[in-house]
């Protein structure tokens, strides 16, 4: 149902299982998190694929204004819902909305590390705005940042089950360079695509992004900066850095996309 956007380690790929592929106590969500409040995070959002009348996290997404979110594509193409204003996606405090448009942008093209994985989600009605529900601030176009983030996701301990929201604080950029550098050192006969223009990276010492977080926000101060894009398994593999969408480099697709589509 569900594709996963990961590179395997060859020598542990074997242990760990194809994506998709249940396995006892494989933690499947954010590596070296904490559990979270939503009212801490309250731009995040959980896109839901739903068969008979059941609904399932895809991945996870940004409130920017409240009939918009923001997330990836690669693995949102059978999102018909979103769920926002929940520390638990299992809760019956929480929203959920229909998906009534996805707007893809026009440069990409679907490879598993391809550039341009952004889109836009555009919601059947407008969102209430209170302490869950809130907003992210977008930076303004070509803006860099330093200092530390934090990215959210919702956990899991199977594939099938994400739902806690959690997040990993403290997190520092790297360059590209040394981010494209560090994954040939883990895969060195694999091609790997840093794209200046489409992407950052963080590094903790071990990947912390995983299945399930794919669209999810890399933040500082409630501004969105990042979406998560992709990953390598095992999740938190050691010397793996940290892949996002620089969403400072598509606001002007994101503004005119939202201008033409209101």
């Amino acid at each position: 149902m569900f594709s996963a956007k990961v590179l395997f380690l060859a020598a542990v790929a074997v242990c760990y299982g194809a994506p998709n592929t249940k396995i006892t106590n494989l933690r499947l969500g954010l590596h070296g998190a904490t559990d979270a409040k939503i009212e801490d995070y309250p731009f995040m959002a959980s896109l839901q694929y739903c068969l008979n009348k059941t609904c399932y996290h895809v991945c996870g997404g940004v409130i920017i204004k409240d009939r918009w979110i923001l997330a990836g594509v690669g693995f949102t193409w059978e999102a018909s819902k979103a769920v926002v204003g929940a520390s638990n996606l299992h809760g019956h405090d929480k929203v959920i909305v229909d998906i009534e448009a996805v707007f893809r942008h026009p440069n990409y093209s679907r490879d598993f590390q391809g550039p341009n994985d952004v889109g836009l989600f555009k919601l059947s009605e407008a969102l209430t705005f209170n302490d869950k529900v809130q907003p992210a601030k977008l930076p303004s176009q070509g803006q860099e940042f330093n200092g530390t983030f934090v990215v959210n996701g919702y956990n899991s301990i199977t594939t099938a089950d994400y739902s806690i929201l959690q997040a990993v604080t403290n997190l520092s950029l790297i360059s590209n360079d040394d981010c494209y550098d560090k994954f040939k050192k883990l895969l060195p006969y694999e091609k790997i695509v840093i794209d200046d223009d489409s992407n950052i990276c963080t590094f903790s010492g071990a990947s912390n992004t995983c299945s399930g977080d794919f669209g999810g926000p890399l933040s500082q101060n409630g501004t969105v900066v990042g979406t998560v894009t992709w990953t390598i398994k095992p999740c938190g593999a050691s010397g793996a850095p940290n892949v996002y969408t620089k969403v400072s480099n598509f606001i002007d697709w994101i503004n005119q996309t939202i201008t033409e589509n209101s």
